[in-house]
């Protein structure tokens, strides 16, 4: 099928609605205009015209408000598209699916409207799944089209039931990759930068920047992430057989490549043009760049919806591959960032550069020098921008057999998002007439944006367009037909490299120094439990059981109250999770507190009066207690059947995992007020008690 350009420029222009709105609330959710029918599913893209645009809005809300987090936004991406390939695949002559081995349909059933029908089902399975707040977005997503999101058919010989199973199945392949979705993305990989955002202690490594969320409020950055370094790439290949070579102008030992370095990249600040401006603020959004640069591609060569499905897959694919190289290396180096180097470079010494938005170039002191762009969430070296600029230009070249791209973005005069109202000075427009062109200028902009320097860029042009090759390699075996069934994918063990280099390295500060000694009756609380105070007036008692409810599972615990409003790290001598009591209200607040580790200790923060709990470490997610604090019992004799389909979720009205068909009989373990805990295939997970007949001593 010929797509009509009216339609995809339709997408396009909805596409490019939500890219540019990066900040502020984004109140429409992309309904659409009910006094006007939307087209019919045969006569549509779906990705271009339906889902992107019901997507890419949600991410600025609950993803990346700058559009800049490109393992987020790429993970996301991957699994939507590879649900709608994997749906596409059965319609097609030779072409399978990664994760599903859906039988071939006959060629009479190869309707665009059957293809559309199912991937739009795959799309909404894998959302979903992915972003689970906002069903009520899918549902009208399907809904507003004339489908059924209630259809949960599993009938692989009809289009509806060929996308949920297709969805369910990308959705599953990639759940446990090593991205840790289940546990919404947070760092499972103990990383601690050695710098604290206020001092530095190393100048070769990473800083965690302060930034200024609001009035008075600041944040300290966390490492983005750091997980995808042990993710599975889609490609088939051993991440740790490709390294960057030794950033070693980073190094201050060889003062001369350190300074030369800083001041290449204040040279550049100092000498922005609008044009390298806006450059940089387009590959900083992820969505602007690398999705409508490709939705153009897709235009210029009047792709079926298929095979714009199938090219959005490959090329996010590559940059995903790409980017888990980029995030072994980072790992790997901890390399100090641009920001960091000049201020130790300079101190309070003037440098020329641009002085911020409006100020064009002038005289500041160093200390008070900030790139054109905010810093990215994670190390320096090598730049995570520039491999995914190469990595997807490689991969659309294997998939065209062509260079060409010819793609133009024009910016009205004072349309920045950095200087609004200044720049550009009048109507610009930045043309990219090669994919060449495109990945090249995505590199550049990096050190114009002040966030990298040039040995970040060029280590990454120098590895990351072979993952284009390797992504479009394993393509073609999807689309000839002779790929192997893939097992669901596995996170990669850590990378012994890094485990090797960094196990002698001291125990890195993870809060400011204290302005006063911590307070006695805290340090020696018990040989088990470690409180650091950033000030003093903290107190700390044994715990008092009373009136906290049932404890199975309580290992250890330290009652805190006093002068708690700067912050309080509690580490505990043995494994497991921490439960938190907020005993100012009534009846007390429970809620699980996130943890890191600290030389052995499994550690937390808070900033408020209540007690902490060491928990056991077999103990749930939600620590053996529901949302509302109620606990969870243990059931040893009891089995509920399913009255319909049933949800299989992470905790009591968590993230879904899976479908339970109706009428399986599961071994329920443990119970809520309102869910059991039951085994389903081996796994453990919760459904809702509402939709089950329970039988035996159920409780």
């Amino acid at each position: 099928m010929i797509v009509s350009f009216m339609l995809i420029r339709r997408g396009l222009c909805l596409l490019l609605l939500a890219a540019f709105l990066t900040g502020g609330s984004l109140r429409a959710q992309n309904r659409p205009n009910s006094e006007r029918s939307p087209a019919p599913i045969d006569q549509i893209n779906p990705l271009v015209d339906i889902v992107l645009p019901r997507l890419y809005p949600i991410i600025v809300m609950d993803v990346s408000p700058s559009l800049g987090d490109a393992t987020l936004i790429n993970r996301i991406n991957l699994v939507v598209a590879l649900g709608m390939m994997d749906a596409a695949a059965p319609y097609h002559e030779t072409a399978v699916g990664m994760y599903t081995r859906i039988p071939r349909m006959p060629e009479s059933e190869r309707s665009d409207r059957n293809i559309n029908t199912a991937m739009m089902h795959a799309a909404y399975q894998t959302l979903l799944g992915l972003l689970p707040r906002r069903e009520m977005v899918w549902r009208d997503m399907l809904s507003d089209h004339g489908l059924n999101p209630d259809d949960e058919s599993s009938d692989q010989s009809t289009p509806v039931g060929i996308g949920n199973v297709a969805g369910r199945g990308a959705l599953q392949g990639r759940l446990r990759d090593g991205m840790n979705q289940l546990g919404n993305y947070q760092d499972n990989t103990g990383y601690m930068p050695v710098n604290s955002a206020y001092i530095l202690h190393d100048p070769s490594r990473w800083q965690p920047g302060l930034r200024l969320q609001g009035t008075g409020v600041y944040t300290v950055q966390q490492f983005v992430t750091p997980q995808l370094a042990n993710t599975e790439p889609v490609g088939a290949f051993d991440p740790r057989e490709y390294r960057a070579a030794p950033p070693i102008a980073s190094d201050p030992e060889d003062w001369g490549a350190y300074k030369a370095q800083a001041d290449a990249v204040l040279e550049a600040s100092a000498n922005l043009s609008d044009e390298q401006k806006l450059k940089a603020e387009l590959f900083d959004n992820k969505i602007l760049s690398l999705g409508l640069s490709f939705l153009h591609q897709a235009q210029e060569n009047n792709w079926s919806p298929a095979d714009t499905v199938r090219g959005y897959f490959l090329k996010t694919a590559a940059a995903m591959d790409g980017s888990i190289v980029t995030w072994q290396e980072k790992a790997r180096y901890d390399a100090v960032r641009p920001f960091s180097a000049i201020r130790y470079i300079y101190g309070d010494e003037p440098v020329m550069a641009w002085g911020g938005p409006g100020l064009g170039k002038r005289e500041i002191p160093a200390s008070l020098w900030r790139s054109y762009l905010p810093e990215a969430d994670h190390p320096e070296y090598p730049s995570g921008s520039t491999c995914g600029c190469y990595a997807q230009a490689q991969a659309v070249r294997r998939f065209t057999g062509a260079d060409e791209l010819n793609w133009t973005v024009a910016y009205p005069a004072g349309s920045s998002r950095i200087e609004p109202g200044f720049t550009p000075a009048e109507d610009l427009t930045l043309h990219f007439a090669t994919w060449t062109d495109f990945a090249r200028d995505c590199g550049q902009a990096r050190v114009w944006a002040g966030v990298h320097f040039p040995a970040a860029v060029e280590a990454s042009a120098a590895i990351c367009g072979g993952f284009g090759d390797l992504a479009y390699e394993y393509f073609r075996t999807l689309l000839d037909g002779t790929a192997p069934e893939r097992p669901l994918a596995q996170s990669l063990p850590a990378d012994p490299w890094l485990t090797t280099a960094r196990a002698q390295e001291p125990v890195p500060m993870v809060v400011p120094p204290p302005t006063k000694p911590t307070p006695e009756s805290c340090q020696a609380v018990s040989d088990t439990i470690y409180i650091t105070a950033v000030n003093s007036g903290v107190e700390c008692q044994p715990l008092d059981t009373s009136g906290l409810g049932l404890l199975a599972g309580y290992l250890d615990a330290v009652k805190l109250s006093g002068e708690l409003t700067l912050g309080v790290q509690i580490c505990f001598r043995a494994g497991g999770s921490l439960l938190f009591f907020d005993e100012s209200s009534s009846p007390p607040t429970v809620t699980q507190l996130t943890t890191y580790g600290v030389s052995g200790m499994v550690c937390g923060w808070i900033n408020r009066a209540g007690t902490v709990m060491l928990m056991s470490s077999k103990f749930d997610k939600v620590s053996g207690f529901d949302a509302a604090g109620n606990s969870i019992a243990p059931l040893t004799d009891c089995q509920v059947i399913g009255r319909e389909h049933l949800s299989f979720r992470d905790a009591p009205g968590g993230q879904r995992l899976d479908i339970i068909q109706a009428g399986v009989r599961l071994r329920a373990v443990a119970r809520t007020a309102g869910s059991f805990k039951v085994d389903f295939q081996g796994d453990l997970g919760w459904v809702s008690a509402d939709f089950v007949l329970a039988e035996g001593d159920c409780g």
